[in-house]
């Protein structure tokens, strides 16, 4: 542990303290599960677990970051310097590629506050002036006095840039550390910001969350019927959303998230996406939580299969997180944005990454008229980053009996409520939402055969932010000359002043009366 800092400053200028008895075990090829348990357990060590552990209590519907390449790891106390050593050697022998240190946002609380900048990758902006090439830090080892060069003593970092990655991270590049284990990103970093602008002008980690940010609380109770539809006006009885448009094919909706299920019956694809991972197709599915959020969205209208989504003539383009980092975040935002999104729906929310790396994709995307839709979270608490972006349309939950989803709200789900703020924008149903599943109990809905190939209790604020990524993609169907912002003011505009909270005329919020618990209303 003695490499790791026990300080870093988060680049939004929050300090990380590191927690000493957790790491993350990083492989250069896949574990199985039961055997690295054995493994660790020699150690009088232990896997994160996504239920109830013994150092802090969880959150339900909290899912830990694990992949099978990347394992979460906790001890009993603190990790010594021997006791990593030790560790360290004898995971050689399973391929291990590095282990990282776990950080503790100062300003957050319980797991969520878990985050890892990694060892073995550096985000940079280069200097283009005085000989310095873009793309280029061979130049590196000149920077180097005996002050710095004692940060490595004397060990070279072995750069890789990821052009691949570069491609979609607006002027910054993605340089991969070869030797991590001899010399890494914190180290690095220190380097190169005591010498900041001969080379770099900005140098970032890569971090990722312990826990995954999906703003999904799932829940065991059975619900058959989409009341959510008709509550929002799309079908029902009388005249409805549906009877105006039920979207078109040319119209896209990006699926920002785990990936989704590409031979789902109930849906229909743009093209077969991509896994940010390796920045290769497909977007196969990385998890369970995208496919869910692709048939509120946008699940076939009228093909006598499943469920309808909002907007379920239009088509959907499945971006797969491979490891949920902020890196990821800002290449899925221009991804879809350089490949014909209209929308792009984010159900999750983390305040661990780096608005640094963030936010360019989204002033990007929306300069290319792209509209973003983002889960404000389940805490019961303050909106979440990107939600809290000015540029995205921040989507909270609504009850049954159009409040904001609260611990009381009548559902019986005491165990969560939306975030609400100043950031938010308008909510929609958020509880026992009928939606696609992967198919034959390989998701949410383990039941065998095709009847498992719905989720009938999908919840939370990602169950409420594709409504409105749906409400978008059909006005964008039926009216293709607005502009995301004129979009945006429909949907804040023709929102129903629904909950028991009143709604005032409020400075800066030129949509019509809001407030902070329903924002401009249900939609």
């Amino acid at each position: 542990m003695n490499n790791f800092p026990r300080q870093l400053m988060h680049s939004n200028g929050v300090p990380m303290l590191l927690d000493t008895s957790r790491v993350m075990l990083s492989f250069q090829r896949p574990q199985e599960r039961t055997q690295l348990v054995q493994f660790l357990a020699s150690f009088d060590l232990y896997l994160e677990q996504n239920d109830i552990d013994d150092v802090l209590p969880s959150v339900p519907g909290e899912v830990v970051n694990h992949s099978p390449l990347r394992f979460f790891v906790q001890a009993r106390s603190g990790i010594s310097q021997a006791q990593f050593e030790v560790l360290e050697k004898a995971a050689l022998a399973l391929g291990l590629d590095f282990i990282a240190p776990v950080y503790r946002l100062s300003n957050e609380q319980g797991r969520r506050a878990l985050v890892v900048p990694l060892p073995n990758v550096l985000v940079v902006r280069l200097r283009t002036q005085e000989g310095v090439i873009a793309g280029n830090l061979t130049n590196l080892p000149t920077l180097t006095n005996p002050l710095l060069g004692a940060l490595t003593q004397g060990v070279e970092p072995r750069l890789q840039e990821v052009l691949e990655k570069t491609k979609y991270l607006n002027g910054f590049h993605y340089y991969q550390i070869t030797n991590a284990r001899e010399v890494n990103a914190y180290q690095l970093r220190a380097r190169l910001q005591a010498d900041l602008g001969r080379v770099v002008i900005d140098a970032q980690f890569e971090t990722l969350p312990v826990i995954r940010p999906t703003a999904i609380v799932p829940s065991d109770t059975l619900y058959t019927q989409q009341w959510d539809m008709e509550r929002i006006g799309a079908g029902g009885l009388g005249s409805t959303g549906w009877d105006i448009g039920t979207g078109v094919s040319t119209v896209v909706v990006a699926i920002l998230d785990e990936g989704v299920d590409l031979s789902q019956p109930d849906l229909r694809f743009a093209s077969a996406g991509i896994n940010l991972g390796t920045m290769l197709p497909d977007g196969s599915p990385t998890g369970n939580h995208g496919t869910a959020v692709a048939g509120i969205a946008a699940a076939t209208f009228n093909n006598a299969l499943g469920i309808s989504g909002v907007a379920g003539n239009t088509r959907i383009l499945p971006i797969a997180f491979a490891s949920w980092s902020d890196v990821e975040v800002a290449m899925g935002i221009n991804y879809a944005s350089m490949n014909g999104a209209d929308v792009i729906n984010m159900s999750f929310g983390y305040n661990g990454w780096s608005t640094a790396i963030i936010n360019p994709a989204i002033q990007a995307a929306f300069a290319n008229d792209v509209i973003m839709v983002v889960a404000t979270h389940n805490y019961n608490g303050a909106i979440t980053y990107p939600a809290t972006h000015p540029l995205v349309i921040a989507v909270g939950a609504s009850d049954q009996i159009d409040n904001r989803k609260s611990p009381t709200s009548p559902d019986g789900e005491t165990w969560w409520g939306s975030n609400f703020g100043a950031a938010l924008s308008v909510v929609a149903p958020g509880v026992l939402i009928p939606t696609t599943d992967r198919q034959s109990g390989s998701g949410y809905n383990t039941t065998q055969g095709t009847s498992g190939d719905f989720a009938l209790t999908f919840n939370g604020t990602s169950a409420a932010t594709p409504h409105v990524a749906g409400l978008a993609a059909l006005i964008r169907s039926v009216y293709p000359s607005l502009t995301n912002v004129e979009v945006r003011a429909l949907i804040e505009r023709s929102a129903e002043k629904v909950g028991v909270v009143a709604y005032d005329a409020v400075p800066g919020y030129n949509s019509g009366t809001w407030n902070q618990e329903m924002g401009y209303g249900r939609i």
